[in-house]
């Protein structure tokens, strides 16, 4: 399974649309499966890869045989924030949690820690 995450994420030259397109067909040719996200509508490939036509010809491979999945929602990045006042919080000044409650670690990104730590000698 090949991977390609974010694609029109980051500007490229026109030139890496064309190496996109040899990828995408060589594995279409071969049968081997891709899985593409990004957060650009279809419509928009033409302008992310710099050329309509090739972007169409890259989306007719991969559709071909491939399913299309739209997710719409909030970020999963962010599942562990509060849905209303979340801007709020981030501005205000948040309580830090208290690292005796939490066993001594510190929150990351809203998780707790690991189901099962490692034990320590």
């Amino acid at each position: 399974m090949l991977v390609i995450d974010e694609v029109g994420y980051l500007t490229h030259r026109p030139e890496a649309a064309n190496v996109l397109f040899h990828v995408v067909n060589e594995r279409h040719l071969r049968r081997r499966p891709i899985l593409m996200t990004t957060n650009k509508p279809e419509a928009a490939w033409g302008q992310v890869l710099h050329d309509g036509d090739l972007a169409e010809t890259i989306l007719d491979r991969v559709l071909e045989r491939g399913r299309l999945f739209e997710l719409r929602g909030t970020s999963y990045r962010t599942r562990h924030l509060e849905r209303s006042g979340r801007h709020a919080a981030q501005a205000a000044d948040v309580e830090q949690p208290d690292l005796l409650t939490t066993g001594g670690r510190p929150r990351i990104s809203g998780i707790p820690g690991p189901e099962f730590p490692e034990p320590t000698v």
